[in-house]
């Protein structure tokens, strides 16, 4: 270990000097759209945002939106054999993905289950990525007690006849490709239309009662009708994969060989349709006005061997969501936004025959009004969650919630480019409806409030920004230990408290990165008063650099620590905390021409052997989910 981090600090700091200063200010002037669902900056907004851009994207080599978020500072990209990544922002632990909203182009992705498929989105047609830990609770509401991450797709050009074209081979024999076409029809038509496909073989090997290998293709349609002041934009896309997977091993076997199957396993078949229809107009110099509309269908069919038994089963899920929003300027920079939103949600176990609808609908205010150097954001959103059990009236499902969301910001510029913020957020987030499916006795909603004070700036050629922030949760959600594959509300208190510190230093040929995140969870009260929550590592960091040789050749690599943490469902503390790791990504770049670049990397450098989660099994030993081996990948992109 110790090895590890003197390389990577001799890599971050022993070639500060060897380069040109390069103004880093652009980091501070990029727009944020998630926050308030109209453009302002990073400056300007008093959170502690990251955003991941196409530029970055492409230095780092990344495949997928996981790979792309992948040292994110307050970040922890967490995966499981055969299902997509999963996000955890501050510290959520095994129900991550429902305590994080994850939206595209400003929509909400997480389906009634809480899952959300990004490894479909082709990253070639991203703009940027934004990351606001804490953030969107009012414009967002149920499940913003992590925070937002909004991908970003890029808007069709004013221009005609052009796109990409993109192929990929890899371990495990991966093969990917992607195919975009944009053009101008017209003065005022723009459209945009991509496939994606991808195949591999994977690093474990497939239970024997499946087929090994996974599989998915993708399609995009995007058009753009530009108006006086406004645009009327609308989009479809279609994603089918197929998802095998094979369980977790014991420490014995997982030693021994952890590529090889666990005792039980499955596959997960997903199918879905979007449709999106926004419009937007700037009615006159004070209001500007936009709503959307969205509407998804997605089926799953599994199948699973368990114990040696085998089974199978399909749900449907059907989701709306509407929502219109104004903003009034009232002065130099001041403004108040006025929305709401309605979603309705749809889970149809047909197999099981269960149904259960999850509806919501909210109104909303934020005003943020500028004195001197001082900016002060208030924000105020009222939410009513209801759920209703179709088939059994009687059911402890049909329950209803009415929910206050607060949050209180004051920003306070004291220089050209640097920044000082405090910031207050009271928000929530109700069980989805996979949960209620698998959950023991009644039910509650979980509510969070965190406390952040942070800093920006801008120094010469490195943009920094640093927070430290305090949350308490109570009645938090989370997978139970005393009784497997059940959820519950938690029996006291959680306190977190962490920091998390991001540099980027710019040179002339090489920049530099350093994101370091820590997080202590602690239990406050009740049954384990005193224990540290489960599956949070307290130590995340990344450090990287890019270098470009020359216009046409780019070198990147990046080493990624965690430190070691207890098992996802070890809230007894009582086998102590293992698993921590180090790894590195190597990529390089070369563009043959204007148009034509070719590329190839290592992921996982050194083949460290590490886990991606652990958990404690029936028998009260821990089991082990592998992490991906060392993987070659080699391709081209051609962009005419």
């Amino acid at each position: 270990m110790k090895k590890y981090l003197m390389l990577a600090a001799i890599l971050a700091v022993g070639t500060t000097t060897m380069a040109e200063e390069k103004i880093a200010s652009q980091k501070l002037n990029e727009t944020v759209i998630s926050t308030e669902n109209f453009e302002t900056s990073v400056l300007d907004t008093a959170k502690n945002i990251t955003i991941v851009t196409q530029e970055e994207i492409q230095a780092k080599g990344a495949n997928t939106v996981a790979e792309a978020l992948r040292g994110v500072p307050g970040l922890t990209v967490n995966y499981m054999d055969g299902a997509d990544a999963v996000f955890d922002l501050r510290g959520s632990g095994a129900t991550a993905k429902s305590n994080t909203l994850v939206l595209l182009d400003g929509v909400p992705m997480n389906a009634p289950d809480g899952l959300y498929n990004t490894s479909q989105i082709p990253v070639s047609q991203i703009e940027k990525i934004e990351v606001i830990p804490a953030g969107g609770a009012v414009m967002y509401g149920d499940g913003t007690t992590g925070g937002v991450i909004n991908i970003i797709t890029k808007s069709p050009e004013n221009r005609k006849n052009y796109g990409s074209v993109n192929g990929e081979v890899g371990s495990w024999d991966t093969r990917r490709g992607n195919v975009n076409y944009e053009t101008k029809v017209g003065d005022k038509f723009l459209f945009d239309m991509s496939y994606s496909y991808s195949e591999s073989d994977g690093y474990r090997d497939s239970h024997p009662d499946y087929k090994k290998g996974d599989k998915s293709e993708a399609i995009f349609l995007k058009g753009k009708y530009l108006l006086a002041d406004g645009y009327l934009e609308g989009k479809y896309s279609y994603n089918d994969s197929r998802d095998s997977y094979t369980s977790s091993l014991s420490k014995e076997k997982f030693d021994k060989d952890p590529e090889q199957s666990g005792d039980d396993g499955g596959r997960i078949d997903r199918k879905s349709d979007d449709y999106l229809l926004k419009y937007y107009k700037k009615l006159n110099d004070k209001f500007e006005f936009s709503i959307l509309g969205e509407y998804s269908e997605i089926d799953y069919k599994y199948w699973s061997t368990y114990n040696g038994i085998r089974s199978s089963y399909k749900t449907d899920i059907e989701q709306y969501f509407i929502k219109p929003q104004v903003k009034y300027n009232y002065g130099e920079d001041s403004y108040l936004i006025l929305g709401g939103d309605w979603k309705n949600s749809n889970l149809n176990r047909i197999t099981y025959k269960t149904e259960v609808d999850k509806k919501s609908y909210a109104g909303y205010i934020l005003n943020k009004t500028i004195v001197e150097n001082w900016q002060f954001t208030q924000g105020y959103r009222r939410e009513n969650v209801e759920y209703k059990d179709k088939i059994n009236k009687n059911s402890d499902c049909n329950k209803e919630f009415d929910n206050d969301i607060f949050e209180l910001g004051v920003n306070y510029l004291y220089s050209d480019t640097g920044s000082i913020y405090l910031n207050f957020v009271q928000t929530f987030r109700t069980p989805n409806t996979d949960e209620l499916g698998y959950w023991d006795g009644n039910f509650d909603q979980q509510e969070t409030r965190t406390y952040e004070l942070g800093i920006k700036d801008m120094y010469k050629n490195t943009y920094a920004s640093a927070s430290v922030f305090l949350m308490d949760t109570k009645d938090e959600i989370y997978l139970a230990d005393d009784i497997p594959f059940k959820n519950k509300n938690f029996d006291g208190e959680v306190r977190r408290i962490g920091a998390q510190v991001s540099l980027q230093h710019y040179f002339d040929k090489l920049t530099l990165r350093e994101n370091i995140s820590y997080i202590q969870p602690k239990v406050t009260s009740g049954k384990y008063d005193g224990k540290e929550f489960a599956g949070i590592s307290r130590w995340n960091i990344n450090l990287g650099a890019t270098y470009n040789f020359t216009e046409k050749l780019l070198l990147n690599t990046d080493m990624y620590y965690s430190s070691k943490s207890y098992a996802s469902d070890d809230f007894a503390n009582k086998f102590g905390k293992e698993n921590s790791y180090v790894t590195f990504d190597t990529n390089i770049k070369y563009k043959l021409n204007d148009g034509l670049e070719i590329y190839g990397g290592v992921k996982n450098l050194f083949d460290k052997e590490y886990a991606t989660f652990v958990t404690i099994d029936y028998n009260n030993n821990p089991n082990y989910g592998s992490a991906d081996g060392r993987s070659y990948y080699a391709g081209f992109r051609y962009n005419f």
